[in-house]
């Protein structure tokens, strides 16, 4: 046992560098997958907390009349009903009850003025309350108090204590009035903060409204004490369904906009409907889809939703299938001692625990390191989401479903097909297994039946070829994984020049795509290194033979070298197609960009980088190549 246990750590440290691969090709698709998979837990979470500690409207009732007679009949169904009224003019003038109204100090954009009963403001969508202060001393005497929406890239700035002037003019006298700032708070219905829409269209646009300049909160009162006739009018009833809150607030995961919650917001709508129905004028029921804060900051999180589940499945397709390569590899390697093991009576399984060990400690290691680097990811692309929207801080909500699923898929995939050729190979006889593998015979390749191109061909590149084509499944592999890590390159630079230069999406759409981009190119450059590595130590015997025969470092290193760009090579010229077909399931479920909209740059950029890369690879393993010992070609089967 002791001997046995000696084994372990002479197999770690002669694969070190594979265990390495193996480690970052794990953490790269774990972290990159668990990573998209948190940020729209957290994203979706966050959102649900403020849905329930704000107590946010399910429904707001508008209409042209008064609806306080409604008010009664709606909380008699068990619903919240608090009843207020809004207003909006352009420019800082408008016409109520026939009267020409002026708002001094607003700006030219849409102005919006929300009146509530007293008291009642913060019963439902309850402010944040950022800044107040009491009326200035020096306010002028009939001053009237006024909360106003906080300062965004979109809304205008004001400070406590500002005063803005209003004027109406009744029966041909221009009464004044001043507005004193008290308060600035943020309002859950008001969490954009570059495009936050109004109820005024714009002249022209369908389905198009212009955006919000300035917020107010008033006093119903205070409608009557500009000169009108009566109290505002309730144009506005805000419902709350303590039924959705409660199973929100109970609920350990996301539930806002899910299947059940819509199921159960489209009884209460036709209930909420028929409770308003007869109303004089027209009533509209709105949901919080007709909200632009909640409805485009889903749409984003299940932009982001859909981008990682597509990519996800290549990610993980790559990762596995270069894992499984090495590990099949290794145990090629190992044939020696796994015949000595057999030799001295060791049971298949026995001598197969190591390298399941090995597979699992690599494949543990990198999962975990996935786990973290999925948890920065996702919080840099919530954290740039505070670009569009004002969030609260990032939840501490534990979202490790995704990081489960990846891992187990590919600890599962890994051990299942490490065990599978470890016992293929310990039924071998162990006299089999102590000779070297010999090489696959030569045969002639397909490029050898058409003449006209063949013999056009050098000598040493024949022999790339020959090489190159000889080992199908080594080829295969090769070619598949370089082609679907330049799919990913090119999918990541495609959305990305969807979002900037085409100026779709928004910025933080335009950070995921970066963190694609740098996860693909990450991804791609393991994949390349990883699988040269392993086709530089399988063939130690017969570049040892080269040196022997007198090639110089720089031939040997080439001869190599020309078989791995010919694979590259077809990888990537397959990769960029496939990456065409990738980008139109990514466009279908995100619903914007084309392939014909991708920018030219991208179509060259993608197979470069991975050029480059494979550039880059060759260079890290030239000293390898010229550190082996000729000795090895001793050892080589005549």
């Amino acid at each position: 046992m002791r001997t046995y246990l000696k084994t372990f750590a002479r197999m770690f440290k002669r694969h070190v560098t594979r265990l390495v691969s193996i480690f970052l090709m794990v953490l790269i698709s774990v972290g990159f997958s668990s990573g998209l998979g948190m940020a729209t837990e957290k994203m979706r979470y966050a959102l649900d907390g403020e849905y329930v500690a704000r107590n946010v409207s399910d429904f707001i009732v508008r209409g042209e009349d008064d609806l306080s007679d409604r008010a009664e009949g709606l909380r008699a169904l068990g619903y919240e009903v608090v009843e207020g009224g809004v207003m909006e003019f352009c420019g800082g003038s408008m016409e109520a009850e026939g009267m020409p109204f002026t708002f001094e100090g607003v700006g030219e954009g849409v102005t919006r003025v929300y009146f509530y009963h007293e008291g009642e403001r913060d019963a439902q969508n309850t402010p944040l309350i950022i800044d107040e202060a009491p009326m200035p001393e020096d306010a002028p005497q009939d001053a009237i108090p006024v909360a106003v929406e906080r300062s965004t890239a979109q809304l205008k700035k004001y400070e406590l204590g500002d005063t803005l002037k209003a004027s109406v003019t009744v029966l041909g006298r221009t009464l004044s009035f001043s507005f004193v700032i008290t308060e600035i708070v943020q309002n859950p219905l008001h969490l954009a903060v570059r495009k936050d829409v109004s109820m005024t269209p714009i002249e022209g646009e369908e389905d198009e409204y212009e955006l919000l300049e300035s917020i107010f909160y008033l006093n119903t009162a205070t409608f009557s004490l500009l000169g009108f006739n009566r109290t505002f009018p309730v144009n506005s009833l805000y419902i709350s369904v303590p039924a959705l809150k409660e199973r929100e607030a109970a609920d350990l995961t996301h539930t806002l906009f899910d299947s059940r919650y819509e199921r159960a917001l489209k009884a209460e709508k036709e209930k909420v409907e028929a409770a308003v129905a007869g109303t004089e004028g027209e009533a509209a029921v709105l949901t919080l889809h007709e909200n632009f804060t909640f409805e485009s900051y889903f749409s984003y999180a299940e932009k982001v939703d859909e981008i990682g589940y597509v990519l996800m499945v290549v990610f993980l397709a790559v990762t596995m299938l270069v894992v499984l390569s090495t590990m099949t590899r290794l145990l090629e390697e190992e044939r020696g001692q796994i015949a000595c093991l057999a030799t001295l009576g060791y049971p298949p399984m026995r001598t197969l625990s190591k390298y399941l060990l090995f597979a699992l400690i690599g494949t543990l290691i990198g999962a975990v390191g996935g786990y973290f680097a999925g948890l920065g990811l996702a919080y840099i692309i919530y954290d740039n989401f505070h670009w569009n929207y004002a969030l609260p801080a990032f939840p501490s909500h534990a979202s490790i479903a995704f990081f489960f699923i990846v891992s187990a898929i590919i600890l599962a995939t890994t051990l299942a097909a490490t065990l599978i050729a470890g016992l293929k190979m310990t039924r071998q006889q162990p006299a089999t297994l102590l000779r070297p593998k010999a090489p696959r015979a030569g045969r002639k390749v397909i490029l050898e039946r058409i003449p006209l191109l063949w013999n056009r061909i050098s000598f040493k590149y024949k022999s790339s070829l020959r090489n190159v084509l000889r080992y199908k499944t080594r080829f295969f592999m090769t070619v598949v994984s370089v082609m679907a890590s330049t799919a990913l390159v090119f999918a990541g630079l495609a959305v990305l020049d969807c979002c900037i230069f085409q100026e779709i999406g928004t910025f933080a759409m335009i950070v995921v795509s970066i963190v694609i981009l740098a996860f693909a190119a990450l991804l791609n450059a393991v994949v390349i290194y990883t699988l040269t590595n392993i086709n530089i130590s399988e063939r130690r015997r017969e570049l040892a033979t080269l040196m022997v025969l007198g090639y110089q470092d720089k031939e040997v290193s080439l001869y190599v070298y020309r078989e791995i760009y010919i694979t590259s090579a077809i990888g990537i010229v397959l990769g960029v197609p496939f990456g065409a077909l990738l980008c139109l399931f990514v466009f279908e479920l995100i619903g914007f960009g084309s392939i014909a909209g991708i920018g030219w740059y991208v179509w060259i950029v993608a197979p470069l980088m991975a050029l480059f890369f494979t550039f880059l690879v060759t260079l890290m393993l030239h000293p390898k190549i010229v550190k082996i010992d000729m000795n090895d070609s001793l050892k080589a089967i005549e």
